[in-house]
């Protein structure tokens, strides 16, 4: 011990470990994140500057190809938070020469930026006002009056929720709500009802979230990078991405149904959860006139992105209704500026920039080329071929990410193979969302996970069913539903 350490509390005894290993090892073990980035940005300019482009492809697009690489495997790896790469990606851009800088840059101008933030100002207002936790808190306690009714409420709680807002803000306002369940009916780790209410809680969120466009980022993201790819020509909009998406949410969410009843609550009665609830509620007190002028302005704001989303713009409409919200003094900036989130808005400019450097320099159309024969005649087996990826790759690396991986080059496909590229958007952007298996795909199966109910392996077993039950959905929605409504 060194003269300043402090003096161990008495009886107990400090134990102190000495790494042996050779300082070179040491070194290398605690810089090994910095070493492998610098392993990569060495291998990207020495490809980007020695290697001539491949045969087909100018100059410009093998440099968008090698960013595109490089924003691949820091996504994947993690090495850099997402929204630093997308920043990456939108300075190497103008850097090498691509695109000029002014438009590189303008695409934080695009409308579904705008979208996001109004969306996640919305979201941050439910927060802030208890809105959000007053309704969730009211309908477990109202519809939860016996342990497999609890366990339906919570479910369904989740996938209404994550249909107006992020499945991510959604599982983190139920979770307290299931904490205090566990503990009012004192239930132990390896409790089935326990292991239901968390499973509700992330497969709710997951399967809810893919319903709108408000679920999550990733289908903004895809659609900005539909518009970009088509020239503005082909967009998804927000009935449509509902219409497009509505048999394999109904699937997964009968799926996930059986699966909850299968797992037995080992209690019948909740009232003693029922009575902890009904405390809750009354420490809140009654609703406020800031709550009630906030779930006004999101039926409002809702009904207009419904019925008006095409003609006044979702972009326009979600800043329209937070200028409302400040309006009616329902929130402060201050209050808005914590809950936004800017990481996931700084993503989305550089995603978008990327995309459309891959669609305009060809480098998307050249990779899609050498991946896909030129004599694939079937564009079903394509796009589920396409949709197993984004299955995989979802489980390993953020939604997002996948969708700015897999997209831009799928949608050069759509010409060559007559596809319609709407239909391409959506098998790519709807598998993005089946995170069921992994802790580590999305915070709603983490948060399920930190309840200590379920098992790694657990959630890996049931998850596996549900992405099983995912591919067969979205096979019906190609062969089956897409052709009948004309989208395929």
């Amino acid at each position: 011990m060194t003269p300043d350490a402090p003096e161990p509390p008495e009886g107990r005894r400090v134990r102190y470990e000495i790494d042996r290993r050779p300082l070179t090892l040491v070194l290398l073990s605690r810089l090994r994140g910095q070493i492998m980035l610098a392993a990569l940005f060495g291998v990207f300019a020495a490809v980007t500057t020695a290697v001539a482009p491949p045969e087909g492809l100018s100059a410009a697009g093998w440099k968008t190809l090698c960013i595109f690489a490089l924003c691949a495997v820091l996504w994947a790896t993690s090495l850099l938070p997402l929204a630093m790469t997308s920043l990456l990606a939108m300075c190497l851009v103008p850097l090498l020469g691509v695109m000029p800088a002014e438009q590189a840059y303008g695409y934080f101008g695009s409308k579904v930026v705008f979208f996001i933030l109004g969306a996640l100002m919305l979201a941050a207002a439910m927060a802030r006002t208890g809105l959000s936790t007053r309704v969730a808190t009211v309908v477990v306690r109202r519809f939860g009056k016996t342990p497999r009714r609890l366990v339906a409420a919570v479910f369904l709680l989740c996938a209404a929720g994550s249909c107006v807002m992020s499945e991510h803000a959604v599982a983190a306002m139920v979770l307290p709500i299931i904490v205090d369940l566990g503990r009012a009916l004192r239930l132990e780790g390896r409790s089935l009802l326990g292991k239901a209410l968390a499973f509700a809680l992330a497969w709710g969120c997951i399967i809810g979230g893919s319903l709108t466009v408000l679920g999550g980022g990733r289908g903004p993201l895809a659609i900005a990078i539909l518009e970009e790819a088509t020239g503005r020509a082909s967009s998804i909009g927000f009935l449509e991405y509902s219409l497009f998406a509505l048999p394999m949410v109904l699937i997964l969410l009968a799926t996930g149904a059986v699966l909850l009843y299968r797992l037995r609550p080992e209690i019948a009665d909740t009232s003693v959860a029922l009575q902890a609830l009904e405390e809750r509620i009354r420490a809140m007190g009654k609703a406020t006139g800031r709550e009630r002028a906030l779930a006004l302005v999101m039926v409002v704001t809702v009904g207009a992105w419904a019925l008006a989303g095409h003609e006044l713009g979702l972009d326009t409409i979600a800043i329209i209704a937070c200028a409302a919200l400040f309006a009616l003094r329902v929130v402060t900036w201050r209050e808005i500026e914590d809950g936004l989130g800017w990481g996931i808005i700084l993503m989305y400019g550089g995603a978008i920039a990327l995309s459309a450097a891959m669609s305009s320099t060809g480098a998307g159309a050249w990779i899609t080329a050498r991946l896909v024969p030129a004599t694939f005649d079937a564009p079903e087996v394509l796009l589920l071929s396409l949709c197993v990826v984004a299955m995989v790759l979802t489980e390993l690396m953020s939604n997002s990410a996948v969708v700015a991986l897999l997209l831009p080059p799928t949608l050069a496909l759509c010409q060559t193979h007559g596809i319609d590229p709407r239909a391409a958007t959506m098998a790519i952007v709807l598998p993005t969302n089946f995170a069921f298996m992994l802790p580590i795909a999305t915070p709603a199966t983490a948060l399920a996970m930190s309840t200590g109910y379920p098992t790694s392996s657990e959630i890996a077993r049931k998850g596996f069913i549900l992405d099983v039950f995912g591919f067969a959905a979205v096979a019906f929605l190609v062969f089956v539903y897409w052709p009948l409504i004309g989208l395929l």
